[in-house]
């Protein structure tokens, strides 16, 4: 037995049967069904009101910081799909089947590590990075009910979440870390003029 499969079988499954175990409770597993997919829109909401917002206001240097978050979001889920190209781990339903509680819907995709939490880590600390740390602080308490949601509802292991941790520091420290590169700079800027020519 390797060693992952070893961490699956005495940690990812147990702990998964443990946080299925939650939507017993009527009230809890409402919370799981809205709250595994709702928080990803938010992102896309953010991006758009902030960025009518700042057009509003005229301020090219905040729209800028946008962009880099939006740049985050994107290469969280292209480092998501380059390490599931490696990795194959079936979805947790045959796990769940004995006790029934499969309680979300879900594309038949890979498992691990997960979309949502690659995405929403990277967005969340892209925020920090970023100078939106009012709004970090205030959407984090969502952040991590949704992670609790997608374990706890089937549709993840535990060990696709806690891998977030590797990709959300990637993404959000390479895109921080690369902002002041000319080429970055010129896709900004070129995004920006053809915004300004649609008044956006």
């Amino acid at each position: 037995m390797n060693f992952f499969l070893f961490l699956h079988e005495t940690i990812n499954k147990p702990f998964l049967v443990y946080l299925n175990s939650f939507t017993d409770n009527e009230l809890i597993w409402k919370i799981i069904y809205l709250m595994s997919d709702m928080p990803i829109f938010l992102i896309p909401l953010f991006l758009i009101w902030f960025w009518f917002f700042f057009t509003y206001k005229k301020d090219t240097l905040w729209k800028n910081k946008l962009l880099f978050v939006f740049w985050t979001c994107i290469l969280s889920i292209l480092i998501s799909i380059f390490i599931q190209q490696f990795v194959n781990l079936d979805r947790p339903e045959e796990s769940l089947k004995a006790s029934s509680k499969m309680i979300l819907n879900h594309i038949p995709d890979a498992s691990f590590p997960s979309d949502h939490a690659s995405m929403w880590s990277a967005f969340l600390w892209s925020l920090f990075l970023f100078w939106f740390t009012k709004i970090a602080f205030f959407v984090l308490p969502l952040f991590l009910i949704m992670f609790f949601s997608r374990v706890a509802g089937g549709v993840h292991w535990p060990f696709d979440i806690l891998v977030w941790i590797i990709i959300w520091i990637l993404s959000a420290f390479i895109i921080y870390k690369s902002r002041n590169i000319n080429i970055f700079k010129k896709i900004n800027n070129f995004v920006l003029k053809i915004a300004s020519y649609f008044r956006l």
